[in-house]
């Protein structure tokens, strides 16, 4: 597929009968493995990519860095890969297009991107007015490019701290319609989990909606039973691998037996193959 056919299959997948699910990856390798599982897209974790390169989340990695990431992972796999970009990595409308072109150029997609304000995480988030003209000028460059970007508004209404959850589901409704009316394709509302919560915010914005696959959340097929459409594992599948890797060294270091490595490790030439074209 060209770039313009997978912009056009990932939205697809958007509002197929069953949910998009994206196991979220960090480097050329573990994009290579999650595909070859048959999934029909690749979505990247900003937290995964970051810590996979020595820094912390948030937009600490140097966005040089961040992009040379998302092509290598483009250029591993053959499906659609959408970018986790945060808030994007601007503090201008001419920055963030300036990145939107990068991601691009890169072989992504899609996008996630954030209304937090960068550095704080719990603190606050950007005036809806701000992050309304944000995805427009996202939807209006791709537009120019003649590519169809797909644009995962995130809201992260319900990781605010001292926000009661009537409240977070207000202003989730609120500032979700808001950004698909801008030109979002799908709201994500990480820390969503509550099934009347997800239901109701399903009901409201009519639209695609992503859940984040964590612990209290409900399983993907009650997900679906919900109505939702996207569903991803954030970092948690990075930390999932390393949690395999501290076990394995434990047993090395604790026992002198290596069974953990040999019993799930990825054949040798097999993980080579993924990279001799």
């Amino acid at each position: 597929m060209t770039q313009t056919q997978k912009a056009a299959h990932l939205l697809e997948l958007h509002h197929a009968k069953d949910p998009l699910v994206l196991v979220n990856v960090w480097d050329a390798a573990s994009a290579c493995i999650v595909a070859q599982c048959g999934f029909s897209a690749i979505a990247t974790s900003s937290a995964a990519v970051a810590n996979a390169l020595g820094y912390a989340d948030g937009q600490h990695i140097p966005w040089a860095e961040m992009t040379v990431a998302i092509r290598r992972i483009a250029l591993a796999v053959d499906v659609p890969v959408t970018a986790d970009i945060e808030s994007g990595f601007a503090t201008t409308l001419q920055e963030l297009e300036w990145n939107i072109e990068h991601v691009i150029e890169a072989g992504a997609v899609g996008i996630n991107l954030e209304d937090v304000l960068p550095g704080q995480r719990q603190g606050g988030l950007y005036l809806l007015a701000d992050q309304i003209e944000r995805i427009q000028k996202v939807r209006s460059l791709a537009e120019k490019l003649k590519i169809h970007l797909v644009i995962n508004a995130r809201t992260d209404a319900y990781w605010q701290a001292g926000v009661s959850p009537e409240a977070a589901l207000a202003s989730t409704v609120e500032r979700g319609r808001a950004y698909l009316q801008a030109g979002a394709d799908c709201v994500f509302v990480p820390g969503l989990k509550d099934a009347k919560h997800i239901g109701a915010v399903v009901t409201e914005l009519r639209a695609p909606v992503n859940v984040l696959a964590v612990a209290g959340a409900p399983s993907i097929p009650e997900l679906a039973s919900l109505g939702v459409k996207r569903v991803s594992t954030g970092s948690g599948s990075m930390r999932a691998a390393m949690g395999a890797l501290r076990r394995m060294a434990e047993e090395v270091r604790t026992s002198g037996t290596y069974r953990g490595m040999v019993e799930n490790a990825v054949p040798y030439a097999e993980m080579n193959r993924f990279f001799e074209k």
